[in-house]
């Protein structure tokens, strides 16, 4: 029969040419399934990469975090950090099902820079509504 998992991990190792050099990349992910239709997961993913005119580091970390309040409605959310950009980046997103191929979405995307001196600044956010509307014939 089916396992119902409520935790579980997992790490990838890569390594390879690139460029004129060598990337290793090295990801590390924790999955929590607490009951059904909660998920949410945490993830790390680095980049070590080493190139004739130099070598240097990307860090990516997020966690997505989705609900189902019933086989209607859910609500997702995505937030993520890179070392390259220095920015936090999060997305939630409401759908609803009216009815199969009927659907209405809210987005609200708010993004954050880091700064040395003032700590995160918002540098951007807007909200979006989507209306899907499907005709048979």
């Amino acid at each position: 029969g089916a396992t119902n998992r409520k935790v579980a991990t997992r790490v990838e190792w890569s390594g390879g040419d690139f460029w004129d050099g060598v990337r290793t990349e090295l990801n590390l992910r924790v999955t929590l399934r607490p009951r059904p239709g909660l998920f949410a997961e945490i993830s790390n993913e680095n980049n070590i990469v080493d190139l004739a005119g130099g070598s240097f580091t990307t860090r990516l970390y997020r966690a997505d975090v989705r609900t189902q309040f019933s086989p209607w409605m859910s609500l997702a959310n995505n937030l993520q950090y890179d070392t390259v950009s220095g920015i936090v980046g999060w997305q939630m997103r409401y759908r609803w099902i009216l009815r199969p191929g009927n659907d209405v979405f809210v987005v609200y995307t708010h993004n954050w820079r880091e700064s040395l001196d003032a700590g995160f600044q918002t540098v951007d956010r807007r909200g979006v509504t989507k209306a899907v509307y499907t005709w048979r014939f």
